[in-house]
């Protein structure tokens, strides 16, 4: 396969992509977690405003399931910000981990 001219060629290591994919873990945790605090300390500002009308939207419903109570309440915050961050911060996380550890081992 010819390389295209005037393109060098870069190529990252799996222990650089590992360390990249674990600082988007960190950051998508930390942002989620951000989120949710603020949201929950502030619940009539904008973001607040539009997260409620986004769970309350048909997508919404499809997506998290019927509102028990009120889409600003705290169980239902965590179930909109919380958990989806919790979940794809871990799930980065571990496949950071994965590459970090394959490129020590070998």
């Amino acid at each position: 396969m010819a390389r295209a001219a005037g393109y060098p060629r870069t190529v990252l290591s799996e222990l650089t992509v590992g360390w990249l994919i674990l600082a988007a873990g960190l950051l998508t945790f930390a942002g989620g977690v951000g989120l949710r605090s603020h949201v929950g300390r502030k619940p009539d500002e904008r973001v607040g405003r539009i997260l409620r009308r986004f769970r309350e939207s048909t997508v919404g419903g499809l997506l998290y399931g019927p509102i028990a109570s009120d889409a600003r309440d705290p169980e239902e915050l965590d179930q909109t910000i919380l958990m989806p961050s919790i979940v794809l911060g871990c799930g980065l996380l571990l496949t950071a981990i994965f590459l970090i550890g394959y490129d020590i081992l070998t």
